[in-house]
């Protein structure tokens, strides 16, 4: 397994988190390997997303998709990436 974290700032929380609900989670739910995608809002008003999928491969194609998906949507404004994290799950439970 794999997993890619990243941390966003964002303009409008709430509109970010019904994007990720309504729209993105439907996008990435069909790409080969995924397994789950989590969105966490932080004390700081910023969001956080991760994501599984079964290899490297897979999760670096997602990263590909998110990029390719915020431009289509014209996002570019609302989510400013700040950090990205990625690695294999070594523990589980």
């Amino acid at each position: 397994m794999y997993i890619v974290i990243k941390k966003f700032k964002t303009e409008d929380v709430e509109k970010s988190i019904e994007n990720a609900r309504n729209s993105f989670l439907l996008v990435v739910s069909k790409m080969a390997g995924f397994v789950s995608y989590n969105v966490l809002k932080t004390e700081e008003e910023m969001i956080v997303s991760v994501l599984k999928f079964n290899s490297k491969a897979e999760a670096d194609a997602s990263t590909e998709t998110s990029s390719q998906w915020v431009k289509q949507n014209g996002f570019d404004a609302l989510y400013q990436l700040q950090e990205i994290f990625s690695g294999e799950v070594v523990v589980e439970g």
